[in-house]
């Protein structure tokens, strides 16, 4: 009689817990950073051998991003139901079936993302008695990486652009400052777009005309990341520094240009004269031993006259040639 005693305390027992069948949160809020896993769970009043057949667990999430619910596991009458299971949780989502036993339900997610921050619904029915609760999933993806880029758009008026580029989440602000007044914040363009992983993805692009080498930074910054912001650090060192554009350098170099094309010019005019007088003086030569062999042959007769052939000169035009 003593030894059946523990076996009726114990049924007793169970009856008063689906009696008052509440289901708790194992804890409200979760934090995930992107790419990592993540369980979240809930408790049930359970035997010490609950019959699992008279189980069924449901895990729902309603995203901030999409108000449509989608379904992320099912257990239904102790066994696993994948069959309308969301496709963004398709091999993804789990449920730890050894905490069944211990009255609780932990769905696990592997790698997870940014679209799976939000709500999710855990609803447990058990010998005819249901209860659900909500816990929050938080994903955070810090923005490690800055991609940057430095373009001087304008070299005559010393305009920089300066570009930083970054993926993350939730949505990131980006701040400019001076490193000697980081009172003062400087006024950028930053825009954004989402990626198919659900990430954003900032660039901020700041136009500035320094007047001094200095220090500008861009700082990515979410109070939801829990942590440090993101930096980056440029020095800049204006181009009028290094090299000097005023205008009057810029007419001094042109000028000398102008004179070496004029000194080329004069050079090879020079060069065409001699080579012209040169030409003449020998067409001049050529010509008076070509008359005297006209006066030495004037006995030919005038057939054999006309083989001979005659060229004339005009010294002239050589003289016009000559300077």
């Amino acid at each position: 009689m003593l030894q059946a005693l523990p076996i009726v305390i114990l049924a007793g027992q169970c009856h008063l817990v689906t009696a008052l069948f509440t289901v708790e949160v194992l804890q409200p809020l979760y934090i995930a950073e992107h790419g990592s896993n993540v369980t979240m769970g809930c408790r049930f009043p359970a035997c010490s051998h609950p019959d699992f057949a008279d189980l069924n667990i449901f895990w729902e999430q309603k995203s901030p991003m999409n108000q449509k619910a989608k379904e992320v596991y099912k257990l239904h009458k102790g066994e696993e139901d994948l069959k309308t299971q969301h496709n963004d949780y398709r091999g993804r989502a789990t449920l730890l079936h050894d905490q069944l036993k211990l009255g609780q339900s932990v769905l696990q997610i592997i790698n997870v993302k940014p679209m799976d921050a939000g709500k999710y619904l855990c609803l447990i029915q058990y010998q005819r008695r249901s209860d659900y609760k909500y816990v929050t999933l938080n994903v955070t993806a810090s923005y490690k990486k800055i991609n940057f880029q430095q373009v001087m758009s304008n070299p005559e008026e010393n305009e920089f652009i300066l570009t930083c580029q970054s993926e993350g989440f939730p949505l990131a602000n980006v701040f400019w400052y001076i490193q000697k007044n980081l009172n003062v914040t400087l006024p950028a363009n930053t825009t954004y777009t989402l990626t198919t992983d659900g990430l954003y993805n900032v660039t901020s692009i700041l136009r500035f005309k320094p007047n001094t080498s200095e220090n500008y930074s861009c700082i990515f910054w979410n109070e939801e990341l829990k942590g440090e912001p993101s930096v980056h650090i440029f020095m800049i060192v204006p181009k009028k520094n290094l090299f000097p554009t005023s205008g009057s350098n810029s007419l001094f170099i042109l000028s000398i240009c102008v004179i070496l094309v004029f000194l080329a010019v004069v050079i090879s005019l020079i060069r065409m004269r001699k080579s012209c007088a040169n030409l003449c003086v020998k067409k001049d030569k050529r010509g008076k031993h070509q008359h005297l062999r006209t006066k030495e042959n004037s006995d030919l007769n005038p057939q054999a006259e006309d083989l001979i052939p005659m060229k004339v000169t005009d010294s002239k035009v050589c003289e016009s040639a000559v300077p």
